[in-house]
């Protein structure tokens, strides 16, 4: 006798399965969201206006969105859909469909209708219907997709980059308590992680890692299985990698047949395995979009590094990637083009690069593939990172061969990044180095583009374009005596946070000296993004493009908007910022603005004699 109940555990099962699934909210016949409720408050299939009940919901509340998958299940095909698709009380496509049209009066809508009681025989069909549309349109797709896969169909490239950079944030939240717990040191966290990735993408230690004996096996089967991963794609520097995770072999975690947590001992094993586990199921099928620019590594090192103040204070600060692909936009980039970091950290603006790139590309793979191969190009001193950045890159295809472990000041390898004559350098220098190593850095990076017309993109300490010492002024002076200043763009307070670093874009043009033209002065210290605790700074209310729109159009046309942008010429002596040249924009401001701010002056002086500053 059929059963509609083994329909449901198959659904039930495959979305649990998803390395998304953390990321939703899977409720079934009802939901707690007041507006999901409210549009199914007279939805009943059987038209009596009382509320309607699908088999399955799926939210994702961490975003607020707008954007839902329903199901609804029957036992037998034959009752997957009938002819006219107007009997919701006795058909999957039918019910999903009614369902749909409540739904879509308040949200983007994916439905499924599902049939069949064994995996063999399950019949999907589905549909997409978005928000105030009467009409559903019917997919191609006849299986069960990923959660991702469903995300996509919505055509929302920021919701589908959040839902990414929320499962990173939760697992790598989850994976530092564990490693915490351990004892496994801060820097040694983004290396287990980074092996773990790579050896995941071995057959073998994939087919066996959960039945070795001891941590030690299992160190050793995971690096086993890196030297291979490294070897098939014969990258030149794989030596100095192969040192960097052999480190792993000295912690405690694997010389020690137990651990101690939470005051008590535990196999080592066990915990190595459940860490694997994790990675296997949530993270490993994230690092194979390779059509994706997602800085995976990035994103767990940035998560560790917030628990780690000895790693702020070395300025080990990674670009957000919405600045990456931002960076993109500023110098025009094109599918030709050969992109340079000379401090690439994690490789976060050259898998940006890389996927703009491909993009720009279209179907022309022989062009892909020369730019995996040879269009990017990066240096890293620190081996950690560079160990970081290549397995990043290996995750996107390729793009590694060209990455070189050293300092970028280097003659030798100065003369290797010259040979492959790029046009255009993305870069994030070190802060911790003083303003003027930092426009060093910028220099330096002017010297390896083409030597007129080349464009240079730096995100620097905004101490950069104000600081007033002599080794700063030189070194602005011999910048301008050379290159064109294009652009200089305030950015948010928060860019960088948890660490308190206020920065600006430096874009330069190379072999054009400055004197005689202007520079564009954009201001853009709200980018959207809201500070959500233990998620950081994330563009949950989907604010980004629009502004970044607004911004690039001014951008691109020079444009003096008062509160936005303004051109000014300058020398080493002036102030390099929006801030110094800029009108105020009064045209926004409203009477309640005006009594805010008297308001807040007036709890100011209230509040005074009670403040005690730190020079009293």
């Amino acid at each position: 006798m059929s059963n509609e109940r083994n329909t449901e555990s198959l659904v039930r099962e495959h979305f649990r399965a998803d390395p998304f699934y953390s990321s939703t909210r899977l409720e079934e016949q009802q939901s707690s969201n007041v507006r999901i409720s409210e549009c199914l408050a007279h939805a009943s299939k059987t038209g009596n206006g009382k509320s309607g009940h699908p088999e399955f919901i799926i939210s994702f509340p961490s975003q607020n969105s707008d954007y839902l998958i329903i199901v609804e299940c029957k036992a037998n095909r034959s009752n997957h859909e009938s002819k006219n698709r107007d009997k919701p009380r006795d058909y999957a496509v039918d019910g999903v469909l009614h369902y749909s049209k409540f739904l879509s009066s308040d949200f983007n809508v994916i439905s499924l209708a599902v049939s069949g009681e064994t995996p063999r025989e399950l019949c999907v069909s589905s549909f997409i219907q978005t928000r105030g549309n009467n009409q559903a349109i019917e997919l191609p797709d006849k299986i069960l997709l990923s959660i991702y896969d469903y995300v996509k169909l919505f055509k929302n490239e920021q919701f589908s980059h959040n839902l990414k950079d929320y499962n990173i944030i939760e697992n790598a939240i989850e994976l530092n308590t564990w490693f915490h717990q351990a004892s496994v040191s801060e820097s040694m966290r983004n290396t287990f992680v980074s092996a773990i990735l790579l050896g995941l993408q071995d057959d073998i230690f994939r087919d066996s890692y959960t039945k070795t004996s001891n941590s030690k096996e299992l160190a050793d089967l995971l690096l086993d299985a890196v030297k291979r991963v490294l070897s098939k794609a014969a990258l030149r520097n794989s030596s100095s990698m192969i040192s960097v995770y052999s480190k792993i072999l000295d912690e405690p975690l694997v010389k020690n047949k137990t651990i101690r947590i939470k005051k008590k001992e535990k196999p080592s094993l066990e915990f190595f395995i459940n860490i694997v586990k994790r990675l296997h199921k949530n993270i490993y099928p994230l690092s194979k979009f390779d059509d994706e620019g997602y800085d995976v590594l990035g994103r767990f090192y940035t998560e560790f590094v917030r628990f780690a103040a000895s790693k702020q204070k070395q300025g080990l600060v990674l670009t957000p990637s919405h600045v990456t692909s931002l960076f993109c936009d500023l110098v025009d980039l094109k599918a030709t083009d050969i992109v340079y970091d000379p401090c690439c950290g994690t490789g976060g603006f050259l898998i940006a690069a890389m996927k703009r790139m491909v993009e720009l590309a279209g179907n022309n793979s022989q062009l892909k593939d020369n730019i995996r191969r040879n269009q990017l190009l990066g240096v890293e001193l620190r081996p950690e990172m560079f160990t970081f950045a290549c397995s990043n890159m290996m995750m996107r295809g390729d793009g590694k061969s060209n990455l070189e472990c050293g300092d970028c000041f280097d003659p030798e390898i100065q003369k290797h990044i010259l040979a492959h004559k790029p046009n255009i350098a993305f870069l994030n220098p070190p802060y911790d180095q003083g303003t003027d190593v930092q426009l060093q850095f910028v220099s330096t990076a002017l010297d390896m583009v083409k030597p007129e017309g080349g464009m240079v993109a730096a995100i620097v300490q905004m101490s950069c374009a104000l600081k007033d010492d002599k080794e700063t002024r030189a070194e602005r002076e011999n910048l301008l005596s050379k290159h064109h200043l294009v652009a200089v763009i305030s950015m948010p307070d928060q860019l960088f946070y948890p660490v308190g670093v206020v920065t600006c874009i430096m874009v330069f043009q190379s072999g054009i000296p400055n004197k005689g033209r202007k520079t564009w002065f954009g201001y853009l210290k709200n980018d959207g993004m809201i500070l959500k605790k233990n998620k950081g700074r994330i563009d949950s209310k989907a604010a980004w493009e629009p502004i970044r729109e607004k911004f690039l159009n001014a951008y691109r046309n020079k444009d003096e908007i008062p509160g936005l942008s303004v051109k000014h010429e300058v020398v080493a002596d002036d102030e390099w910022c929006a801030e110094a040249y800029m009108e105020t924009d009064y045209s926004d401001l409203t009477i309640d603005d005006f009594q805010r701010s008297v308001r807040e002056y007036v709890a100011f002086n209230v509040k005074k004699p009670y403040i005690k500053f730190e020079d009293e």
